[in-house]
C-alpha cells in the first residue's frame, strides 16, 4: 500500500514536519475566502456544501505535487534529482564564473563552522533551484485530476468575477516565510508564480553534520576541487580535459541536488485520503477491480458505453485498496494505534486475505474470542467504516505523513466516536498530519478533552511527551476552522474557532440548532400540559 514505514523516513521529515503552512483561496469553489493555516491536526467544521471537502482536497492536490509542504520546494516524486537538473539544462552551466564561486562555497564547505545557506550556492545553481514556474501545468493537471473537471476554471465561484480564483501556499517557519506560491485561475488561463527566501539548508556542514549529510560531502569535496583546479578523475593521462571537466561539473550538481531535494530538505512524505464513500468502496473494491478487468481484456472485441469517471481522491483511494500490502513485521506506533482503535471501537480485527496468490486481497473482520471471519459485506457499517482506518494505518502511513478523513464519525455511535477521536490524537503523537472534516458534536467535545489534558501536562510540568497521555494534545497542535456561509449567493467564508478552555470547541451554529431543539421541545411539552396530555405514560 505505498511507503510510509517510521524506519522509512529520514530525519529531513522531522524538518519538513515543522514547517508553518497556510493556504489562502478567494472564489474556490463554493468559499468566497478562506485562510487556513495547517496544524498537527486541523478539523474542518459548518455546514454542509460550504466548501470543507473543496479545500481538504485542494490540500490533497497540493501535497502529492510538491511532495509534502518542505522548508524548500522540490518537484513531484515521480521525478528523481537527476531528472530534475535535466529539466533546466541551461539553469546550471559550469562556467569561469560560477567556478570562482564554486571555490568560495568549497572554501565554506571545508570551514564547516558555520550553516551552509541558499545565498552561499553559485547563482545559476541557485536560480535552478528555486525555479518554480515547472509547477504550472504540473498543479493543474492535479487539481483537474483530484477534482474531476474539465478544467480548474470549472473550480471558480464566480465564473465573471473580474478576480477570478486565486490560490496561495505559504510555508515558512517559527516567525518568517520560507517560500510561497499563488496561482490565478481565470476562465482563459492559469498563471503561478512563487518566490523562494534565503534559508539555511544545512546546519554545520562539518563535524556536527547530520550523519546523512556527512556521507555525501567527501566525495562532494573530492568532486568539487577537481572542477576547480581541472585535474583528473584518476591517476590516468586525460584525453580530453574539457569533456572530463564537464562529467564532474555534472557529477557534482547531481551531488548537490540529491543532498537539497532527497536528504537535506524534503525526504519522501505521503498523504492518503479517505473518502466520506470508503465504507461501500469497502465493500465491493473487488468486484470493482474485477469489472475494469474484464473490460480492459475485451477491448477491441466489445464495444463498451464509456465509462464515467471518478475524482483523483477516489481512484487513489480505491486503486490503494486493491493494490493493499500490510506491512512486515512491524511492532512500530502505527500498528500499536490500529490494534488500540480495534480493541476499543470495533471489539475485533480486521484481517486481510488472499482467495489466490496474487489475487485481489479481501478484508473480513473477527470478533473478539472467535475463530470466525465475516466478510465486510455482511459487517455492520461501523466495521466496513473504521476497516480502511486500520489498514491504513498498518499499510500506508508513516511518521511524517499526513492523513486526511472526511468524516470520521460516520457510522460510528457516540462512543465510538469519542475513540476516533483519541486514534486522530495518536496519529499527532505518533508523527503524522492529520486533516479531518466532520459535523460531530462528540468528535469535537473529545477533542476538547484531549486538548485540556495536554493543557493540563503543560500546567503540571511533564518534562516530555514520552510522560504525557498518548492521545493527549497542545492546544498550539490543533486547529478547528468554521465555513460559514454568508448568504445564498454570496458563498461561504473561514474562520478559526479559538478554542475555550471552560467551552470546549463548540460552532456557534451548533449552540443555535441546540436552543432550537430545546425551545421546540418546551413549547411542545407546554402545549401538551395545556391540552392535558402532559401526563407522565
Amino acid at each position: 500500500m505505498g511507503k510510509g514505514s517510521p524506519d522509512n523516513h529520514t530525519t529531513s521529515n522531522t524538518r519538513a514536519s515543522k514547517t508553518n503552512v497556510r493556504f489562502e483561496v478567494t472564489n474556490f469553489g463554493p468559499i468566497k475566502k478562506g485562510t487556513i493555516d495547517l496544524r498537527p491536526l486541523t478539523v474542518f467544521v459548518g455546514p454542509s456544501n460550504t466548501g470543507k471537502t473543496y479545500f481538504a482536497v485542494l490540500i490533497y492536490a497540493l501535497h502529492r505535487i510538491l511532495d509534502g509542504f518542505p522548508r524548500l520546494p522540490a518537484v513531484h516524486r515521480s521525478y528523481s534529482y537527476l531528472e530534475w537538473r535535466h529539466l533546466l539544462p541551461s539553469r546550471i552551466q559550469i562556467d569561469p564564473d560560477m567556478q570562482k564561486e564554486l571555490q568560495i562555497l568549497l572554501e565554506k564547505l571545508e570551514a564547516g563552522d558555520r550553516d551552509l545557506r541558499l545565498s552561499d550556492f553559485p547563482k545559476n545553481m541557485r536560480d535552478g533551484i528555486t525555479h518554480l514556474e515547472w509547477v504550472q501545468n504540473d498543479i493543474e493537471k492535479e487539481i483537474i485530476r483530484c477534482f474531476d473537471v474539465n478544467s480548474v476554471s470549472d473550480l471558480t465561484r464566480l465564473s465573471d468575477s473580474p478576480n477570478g480564483m486565486n490560490v496561495s501556499l505559504v510555508v515558512g517557519e517559527e516567525d518568517r516565510d520560507l517560500w510561497r506560491l499563488h496561482m490565478k485561475i481565470s476562465e482563459s488561463d492559469v498563471v503561478a508564480d512563487g518566490q523562494v527566501e534565503d534559508m539555511v539548508l544545512f546546519p554545520k556542514v562539518g563535524m556536527d553534520a547530520e550523519p546523512v549529510i556527512s556521507v555525501f560531502f567527501p566525495r562532494v569535496f573530492f568532486l568539487l576541487k577537481n572542477i576547480i583546479d581541472r585535474g583528473p578523475v584518476s591517476t590516468r593521462e586525460l584525453r580530453n580535459p574539457s569533456e572530463e571537466l564537464q562529467n564532474l561539473s555534472e557529477e557534482f550538481v547531481d551531488k548537490l541536488l540529491y543532498l537539497i531535494f532527497n536528504e537535506g530538505s524534503v525526504g519522501q512524505v505521503g498523504t492518503c485520503y479517505l473518502p466520506a464513500a470508503r465504507s461501500s468502496i469497502m465493500e465491493s473494491h473487488r468486484v470493482i477491480a474485477s469489472s475494469l478487468v474484464a473490460r480492459s481484456t475485451r477491448a477491441g472485441l466489445e464495444r463498451f458505453p464509456e465509462l464515467p469517471t471518478f475524482s483523483g481522491v477516489m481512484a487513489d483511494f480505491i486503486q490503494r485498496v486493491i493494490l493493499y500490502e500490510e506491512r512486515g513485521s512491524d511492532d512500530g506506533p502505527m500498528k500499536k494505534i490500529a490494534d488500540q482503535l480495534e480493541n476499543g471501537a470495533l471489539d475485533g480485527r480486521i484481517l486481510t486475505t488472499k482467495p489466490l496468490p496474487g489475487g485481489y486481497p479481501e478484508f473480513v473482520y473477527r470478533p473478539q474470542n472467535t475463530e470466525q471471519n465475516i466478510r465486510l459485506a455482511r459487517a455492520s457499517s461501523m466495521v466496513s467504516e473504521l476497516a480502511p482506518v486500520v489498514l491504513f494505518l498498518r499499510g500506508a502511513i508513516g511518521r511524517g505523513d499526513t492523513f486526511i478523513i472526511e468524516e470520521p464519525e460516520a457510522h460510528l455511535h457516540p462512543a465510538a466516536q469519542t475513540q476516533m477521536a483519541a486514534t486522530l490524537a495518536r496519529m499527532v503523537r505518533a508523527g503524522v498530519r492529520v486533516v479531518v472534516t466532520t459535523h460531530s458534536d462528540w468528535l469535537l467535545k473529545e477533542i476538547g478533552n484531549l486538548i485540556r489534558e495536554g493543557a493540563l501536562g503543560e500546567q503540571i510540568g511533564q518534562s516530555s511527551r514520552e510522560e504525557e497521555p498518548p492521545s493527549s494534545l497542545r492546544p498550539s497542535e490543533v486547529g478547528i476552522w468554521l465555513f460559514r456561509k454568508d448568504g445564498a449567493a454570496s458563498g461561504s467564508t473561514v474562520e478559526e474557532i479559538p478554542f475555550d478552555l471552560s467551552e470546549g470547541i463548540e460552532p456557534h451554529d451548533y449552540e443555535e440548532v441546540a436552543e432550537a431543539l430545546y425551545n421546540r421541545s418546551a413549547d411542545l411539552q407546554n402545549r401538551l400540559e395545556e391540552a392535558g396530555g402532559g401526563t407522565k405514560q
